[in-house]
């Protein structure tokens, strides 16, 4: 994905798996049995997520850290594919 689109992205989550996408591409991780949703991102950078997350076991949100670097290194995605993304939003 290289270029000069602007692109937004979306972190959510279903069942037991949380959810990354932007244009036609989906990113799909195991994730705590626990998690509600996620609340907020509050830094992206380029593949590195810091957001806050509802889980059922937790009374107040916690800080959350995901690294969508690794797992498109172990899905064989290309190094850029993170370039165009200036945004993430929870959905």
């Amino acid at each position: 994905m290289t270029g000069d689109n602007v692109v937004t992205a979306v972190l959510s989550n279903n069942d037991r798996y949380s959810i990354f996408s932007f244009g036609d591409t989906r990113i799909k991780f195991k994730t705590s049995p626990y998690l509600l949703h996620y609340d907020a991102v509050r830094k992206w950078r380029n593949g590195y997520i810091e957001c806050m997350a509802t889980y059922s076991t937790m009374s107040e949100p916690v800080e959350e850290y995901i690294d969508l670097r690794f797992i498109a290194q172990r899905l064989r995605m290309p190094e850029d594919v993170f370039q165009n993304i200036r945004e993430v939003k929870v959905g």
